[in-house]
């Protein structure tokens, strides 16, 4: 055991091989990430931690200054994802345009992926954790509580939380 100014590390965990094989990996996701980035339908400057998940990129346009934050997951599958100019999403928010076919007779995973674009217009900020489902549309200047479940169209200005998210209040 090493103690580095009160930090008390295993030996092991510093052996420069180790260490090597962590920054190829870590240097690996952000490869990746780019790779991703430079596929995006748009970008204009976009501000997007390293850590979120962009699934077919060529389907999600980005306006300008709009931040994404930690862990984010932006699927569009056969739909869209539009985010509008000066929009945040905080860490954990989940975006999907597209949901698995239900019809009996035929298992869920192989069916075909029904498309539903999704809009996040100007001036929004979709709070931590949140989820914006197929379909919806999030009105210019809505911001939605951290944890909601968007699944329907908001009012511009609007705040809106819960489960499904309803309107709490307005923006003054």
């Amino acid at each position: 055991m090493n103690n580095y100014g009160g930090v008390v590390m295993k030996s092991n965990l510093l052996k420069p091989g180790l260490w090597k094989y962590a920054l190829l990996l870590l240097l690996k996701g952000y490869e990746e990430h780019g790779s991703a980035i430079g596929k995006l339908g748009s970008f204009n400057g976009a501000v997007i931690d390293p850590t979120v998940s962009l699934k077919q990129p060529e389907r999600i346009f980005l306006g300008r200054n709009v931040h994404i934050g930690r862990n984010c997951v932006l699927w569009p599958g056969p739909g869209k994802i539009t985010i509008g100019d000066d929009v945040l999403l905080g860490p954990n928010v989940q975006v999907f345009a597209s949901n698995h076919g239900i019809k009996a007779g035929k298992l869920i995973e192989h069916q075909e992926h029904e498309p539903n674009d999704v809009v996040i217009e100007a001036d929004c900020w979709i709070g931590a954790g949140a989820v914006i489902v197929a379909g919806v549309t999030v009105a210019k200047g809505t911001v939605v509580a951290a944890g909601a479940v968007v699944t329907r169209n908001t009012e511009p200005y609007s705040i809106v939380g819960g489960v499904p998210a309803k309107i709490i209040s307005s923006r003054p």
